[in-house]
Formats: structure tokens, sequence, C-alpha cells
């Protein structure tokens, strides 16, 4: 059935607050997934209200946040603000060793947030809840470690937002019927999604009518330049612009590099790299960029998913270009472009389509050879 988007006469604060009352008398359980960014906040207060508006002023909000290490002080000190209110947030602070990676010059890496076996960016804070057996986490098991001692059917409230991208936006439109609450690994536990439709505006709207205090690196990233999130920056989103870190929080990036020193050839060389070597080398076809996968990506798992997108930007094009879709525009996904986005570790989440006025001449010569 095809998914048709409709106005309603409301907006998308009240519709929040109806879904955050309709999952509080549907689950035995819940709690907040909490990062210390601007969207946590928002759920945060939203469910702290929706639990005040029922009687529940007395019962602390059950929070989960997932300590990963590689996280600057305004956000820690962020956090340390709602966990010091222990009567308002029962704050669940985890530092446990969990899997993640790190991207050099094209390339992604495994390693491992609080690794015992290496010096830490910063010290585990002492009242931390940790896991001393050395087990490694993923982001799966994780889910069922934080809410393991919470009884029933579980709803982990968290700050998605569709518009942050295309794999966030299906997630949130390939159900008829609520939406905004999917599956995860753990049959008990359920994602919540309570602010899905809300923009960016809408957000810090929110935090400005109520007068709720929120990170100051927001600020600091509206002056930089930069995107405005709280995110760890050794991932391919963040790494490829390491180097504005020096200017936003050079004690944090000092810090960074010298647990993780291999990280320096990243910000000084990434914006050098001449990427017309590699398609030289080895072409642009989608042989080309399957050959150099497994080449350059030395993990498993991510060089299949790599590769998983490739065939799926092929099939995607392939298929446009069937029902009419402009040969000029090469159905949104030029061989060049869907290479770029193979090189510059842009192959986590779904690669988006290009838009027809972003096609080159170089993305035509590459497709005329």
């Amino acid at each position: 059935m095809p998914i048709h988007r409709r106005f309603i006469d409301s907006d998308v604060l009240t519709e929040a607050r109806q879904r955050i009352r309709y999952v509080m008398a549907s689950f035995d359980s819940w709690c907040v997934a909490f990062s210390g960014g601007k969207d946590s906040i928002v759920v945060l207060h939203l469910v702290r209200q929706a639990m005040d508006a029922a009687g529940l002023q007395d019962q602390p909000l059950e929070v989960v946040f997932r300590d990963e290490e590689l996280i600057s002080d305004v956000v820690v000190n962020t956090v340390r603000f709602y966990f010091d209110q222990p009567e308002r947030y029962a704050l669940r602070w985890y530092a446990v060793p969990l899997m993640s990676e790190k991207f050099i010059l094209g390339r992604k890496y495994e390693y491992v947030q609080w690794d015992p076996a290496r010096p830490h960016v910063r010290d585990k804070p002492a009242w931390a809840i940790t896991e001393p057996t050395g087990r490694v986490f993923d982001q799966y098991s994780m889910d069922d470690f934080a809410t393991r001692d919470m009884a029933g059917r579980v709803a982990v409230f968290n700050g998605t937002r569709a518009s942050e991208s295309l794999t966030r936006r299906f997630s949130c439109l390939n159900k008829l019927d609520d939406n905004y609450i999917n599956a995860t690994e753990v049959g008990r536990v359920k994602m919540v999604k309570p602010i899905y439709d809300w923009e960016e505006v809408d957000v810090f709207r929110f935090i400005h009518d109520e007068d709720i205090p929120y990170c100051p690196i927001y600020d600091a990233q509206l002056w930089n330049g930069e995107a405005l999130r709280v995110s760890t920056p050794l991932h391919a989103e963040t790494a490829k612009n390491l180097g504005r870190l020096r200017t936003l929080d050079p004690a944090f990036y000092d810090r960074i590099l010298s647990v993780f020193p291999e990280m320096e050839v990243q910000d000084r060389y990434w914006n050098d790299i001449d990427r017309n070597v590699v398609f030289a080398q080895y072409g642009v076809s989608w042989r080309a960029m399957i050959s150099w996968i497994k080449d350059n990506i030395p993990d498993p798992a991510l060089r299949a998913l790599a590769a998983k997108r490739v065939q799926t930007c092929r099939s995607i094009r392939r298929n446009n270009l069937r029902k009419g879709v402009s040969k000029d525009t090469y159905g949104g996904y030029p061989l060049l472009y869907v290479f770029k986005q193979i090189i510059g570790g842009n192959y986590k989440r779904v690669i988006l389509p290009l838009r027809a006025a972003k096609v080159s001449k170089e993305m035509r010569r590459w497709e005329d050879d």
C-alpha cells in the first residue's frame, strides 16, 4: 500500500504528548535514553511533564545514559546536571566496553570504548555502572543490559527525529499504526520516538519556551559552522571535520590524539586525498567499487555492508531508469557519486539519491567513459 503524507489539525508538541501518554498507559515500565543532546533533553522533559500530570510527581523518571568515553566535558556536565537530581531522575550512568568505529582516510576500523587494555580519554566516573567481567557490548546487547532490571514490557523513549536521515525516516514510516514505536533485538523492549516528526527549529522552540538549560556545545558549534549534534568525534561523519574540534575544544582534541595518535593522519590529510588516483587505478564501475571495498575495508561486517549498499544503489538506479527517470540523472545514482560515498565511509546508512541539479560534468564524463 502506498504511503501518502497529509496534514492534520494538530501540532508536533500536542502529538508528542499524546504519544507519551499512550505509551505510559500501554507499557509496564519506561525509561529515557539520554545523551545530553538537545533532542534527548526535549524527550526527557516531555516524559517528566507527562509523569507529573499523571500524578507521579514523587516517582523519579528512569534514565539511561550510555557514556561513550569520547565525549567532551560540556556534555558530561550536562548529563551530570540531571544525575544530581535523584528525586526527579533516576539516571543510570553506564561506562562499559562497547564496540565502536573510527574513520581514517576512507577506511573504518573497530575500537572499544572504555577498553581496559589502553589509557582512556577521560577518567571513568566513580559513580558509573561498569562491567567487571570484561564483556564487550554492541548496540543490541547494551539495550538488553541497560533494561535488565525493568519489569514487563519496556518502552525506551529516545530523541530520534526522522529528518536527520532517510534510514530514520523509513523506520518511522514502515508501519501504519503506532509508527513511532519500533521493535528491538530484545523482544520485551521497544524503542519509542515521540518527537520523530519534529524539526530542529521545533526542538529549540520547546527548549526556549520551557526555559530548559541545554548543552552549551551547540552555541560553539553554531559559531564554528558545524552541524548541531552531540556525537563521538571518530566515526565517519565527524572524523572528516576533526580539525574543527581543535578550535571548538582544543583540550579535548589533545586528549583524543594522546590516546588515538593515528587520528592525526585523518585530520591532516583527509582534505588532501586525491580520489582521482583511486578512480584512475580502479576505474569507475560497479565492479570497481566492489574491488576497492575488498582491498580497503578490513572488517568483514563493514565490508559486507558497503558491498550491500553498492548493490542497493545499482538496483535502485536500474529500476528508476526503467521507470523513465532522465538518463542525465542516472537514476539518482551516478557511478562516480556512489563511489565517492563508499570511499567517504558513508555506507553505514542508506545512500541517498543525488538530485538532478547536483549531477556534475565530471560525473557525466565517467559515465560516458
